[in-house]
């Protein structure tokens, strides 16, 4: 019976230590981080990307900022832009959040990330009498 007894307190100590040096190794492992600005074409318009915070958490809704431009580098204020977002590495569907204009060529969204890992921002840019375009970004949440 102290023999079983034994063999059962030693296993609870394999497993306590083995977790303990996974969480130290987790916390330790680098964290890629988001470029604080992301600069993509979307069809004729520059399309510059910035999240706040960098990294997004998961206890709260990213700012995400979107700068557009045509060529000439002139703001473009009378487009309606939608964000999806989807995570790269696991199913867990598309969230798409409407970007309002800020002025000056500024459009804001508020996007909730789930899990922590790589997600993809698929920016759609509509004008009125002009061709969709769309355009892609990557983002890690933490």
């Amino acid at each position: 019976m102290k023999r079983k007894l034994l063999i059962l307190a030693a296993g609870i100590v394999f497993l306590v230590a083995i977790s303990w040096i996974g969480g130290i190794l987790s916390n330790a492992a680098p964290r890629t981080s988001t470029a604080h600005v992301q600069t993509s074409q979307a069809g004729p318009y520059r399309v510059t990307l910035q999240v706040d915070p960098n990294p997004p958490l998961l206890t709260q809704p990213a700012t995400v900022s979107l700068q557009l431009a045509n060529s000439s580098q002139q703001a473009i204020t009378d487009a309606q832009v939608f964000i999806d977002s989807t995570m790269m590495t696991m199913d867990m569907g598309t969230a798409r959040d409407e970007a309002h204009s800020q002025g000056n060529g500024v459009y804001r969204a508020q996007v909730q990330f789930a899990m922590s890992g790589s997600w993809e921002l698929h920016v759609v840019i509509n004008r009125s009498g002009q061709k969709v375009v769309e355009t892609t970004f990557q983002v890690t949440a933490q």
